[in-house]
């Protein structure tokens, strides 16, 4: 399916709210609702959209992100599937893709304290240790997320931001059942969830506004299948001298600004900050690691690049 710029202007709507009505889309791109919902259909029916989801901030439920890089060893086709598979069913994991560069499989796993994710990675490491030559652990403190200014030439780019300071917000039966359903399938109607929760519209429509509202739901977004769109997501992952607030505002302020910069993200560990990138080939991508280099070379010591070429899970509520 050939994209024309109605149907990136519609992606990057749905990007910026997956429960965007038709009608409030058709205002934006300037098209009926008819025409709109026809293109929606297309656009799921050829899989450029994987995924209606939801951000949920986990850090205020308690929650840190682990990063988990793996490098694989004697490891043949249905090995490799068999441990995805494990991440993938994994009630710890919100996010699995398999890589390329030095990295086979990346996983974000959310866990309450260093014995909790302790306890994950060895349960994993006692099935699956033979076959890991070697891992890396990373933790996010911080991670503003941009939208993809790229599909409609944007020159503004909103920021959402998940992460920070960890907090226990308590959620409820009720809560956990609309993060659930909403958290893989965020365009449900509130007709559709009152069906599959047995709750009265006043309580799914009360609790999803306050979950908003404490910033429990951050963003409502899509997942696209980039292949479809002739876009590839890489990782540039920094190791830095030092990291001062200036100069993180630095580097932030370059990843929003650019059409292609997806994310920053603050870490803990071997790695000291990781970069996303939604580009639409390997001289793109260079040109922008010349420009970071060129840019950045007074805090930069090392850095690494990770292509990301197949995404396997996203759910920011796996429980």
């Amino acid at each position: 399916m050939k994209l024309d710029f109605k149907d990136k202007k519609i992606l990057y709507n749905l990007d910026l709210n997956s429960r965007a009505t038709l009608n409030e889309i058709a205002k934006k791109v300037k098209l009926s609702k008819q025409v709109v919902d026809y293109r929606l259909k297309n656009l799921l029916k050829n899989k450029i959209i994987k995924e209606f989801y939801t951000v949920i901030n986990f850090s205020k439920l308690g929650y840190t992100q682990h990063k988990l890089y793996l490098k694989f060893q004697n490891v043949n086709i249905e090995k490799e599937k068999e441990i995805i598979d494990y991440w993938e069913k994994n009630k710890h994991s919100i996010w699995v893709a398999s890589s390329r560069g030095r990295w086979d499989l990346a996983v974000s796993l959310l866990a309450k304290d260093i014995n909790d994710f302790g306890e994950i990675l060895s349960n994993f490491i006692n099935k699956y240790g033979l076959f890991v030559l070697e891992k890396d652990v990373l933790i996010t403190q911080i991670s503003p997320v941009f939208t993809k200014a790229y599909l409609t030439e944007k020159k503004e780019k909103k920021k959402f931001t998940y992460g920070g300071k960890i907090e226990n917000y308590e959620l409820d039966e009720t809560d956990e059942k609309i993060l659930r359903i909403l958290s893989t399938n965020a365009r449900l109607t509130i007709l559709e969830m009152m069906e599959k929760l047995s709750l009265t519209r006043d309580v799914i429509n009360y609790r999803m506004k306050k979950l908003t509202k404490d910033n429990i739901i951050s963003q409502y977004r899509i997942l696209i299948n980039l292949d479809k769109i002739n876009h590839k997501l890489y990782k540039i992952i920094l190791r830095l001298h030092s990291l001062t607030p200036e100069k993180e505002k630095r580097l932030i302020t370059y990843v929003a600004s650019h059409p292609h910069g997806m994310q920053y993200l603050k870490l803990v560990g071997s790695w000291d900050v990781e970069l996303e990138f939604e580009v639409k080939d390997d001289e793109q991508l260079h040109e922008i690691l010349l420009e970071i280099r060129n840019k950045f070379s007074d805090i930069i010591r090392d850095y690494d690049t990770l292509l990301i070429n197949q995404e396997h899970k996203l759910n920011y509520f796996p429980f």
